[in-house]
């Protein structure tokens, strides 16, 4: 059981790093800088950043009212809230660029 958790530990990682990559290329490159990549950036921003603090507060109705989180499992649910935003962006920006 121990494997597998590291294996998908390691591939939602990649998967990062391959969204971090993509949000990058996109957001340096010249295809932002025309009206087209502007409005597909404001709409995935316009997405993904109500998202943010609708994670945050679950996560503490989760540890006010549910349980209690330790620190390193609170570290943990931040890490992935944040990384998951960032993949959301990623895939919200390949499909719009490829809708449009």
């Amino acid at each position: 059981m121990e494997v597998i958790q590291t294996i998908l530990r390691i591939i939602y990682v990649l998967i990062f790093f391959i969204a971090v990559f993509i949000s990058l290329k996109f957001e340096m490159g010249e295809e932002k800088k025309d009206e087209r990549g502007k409005s597909i950036s404001n709409k995935s921003y316009g997405i993904v950043f109500p998202l943010m603090p609708l994670g945050w507060f679950l996560i503490e109705l989760y540890e006010q009212f549910i349980g209690q989180l330790d620190y390193d499992t609170y570290k943990l649910v931040i890490w992935f809230l944040i990384s998951g935003l960032m993949i959301l962006h990623a895939i919200i920006i390949t499909v719009l660029r490829r809708k449009y």
